[in-house]
């Protein structure tokens, strides 16, 4: 798989996501869950209505779509590149953190089945 390349790609990615998670096949709502699940770095998208976290390792890769999405968490490789691309790290923050807890509760994923501790990029109104 090959990184994403500019913040277009980035952003094409975060709407494949959101596809996926609010109007994908149950298969597809399932990935999108288990990768919020399993995540430790998040693109947060700030739109003033709505918080949105969309784990890095999906954005980080070109051209990604959920039904096909092999990709591992290689967080590792993926938040180099999109730091590169945003030009900031991703940082701990303990509001985000709680506002990430809301969004799960929206989206119906249980708190115990997430993480303690969690980075994030922040990108308001896109």
């Amino acid at each position: 798989m090959e990184f994403v390349q500019n913040k277009e790609e980035i952003f094409d990615n975060v709407e494949m996501f959101l596809e996926g998670l609010e109007l994908g096949s149950d298969f597809e709502k399932e990935k999108t869950i288990q990768l919020i699940k399993l995540s430790k770095t998040f693109l947060v998208i700030d739109t003033e209505e709505v918080l949105v976290f969309v784990p890095s390792t999906f954005v980080g890769y070109k051209e990604n779509f959920i039904e096909t999405y092999k990709g591992k968490l290689m967080e590792e490789e993926t938040n180099p590149v999109i730091t590169n691309l945003l030009g900031s790290t991703p940082k701990i923050d303990k509001t985000l953190d709680e506002l990430f807890l809301d969004f799960c509760d929206e989206i119906e994923v249980n708190r115990n089945d997430v993480g303690i501790s969690r980075d994030y990029w922040i990108i308001k109104n896109i």
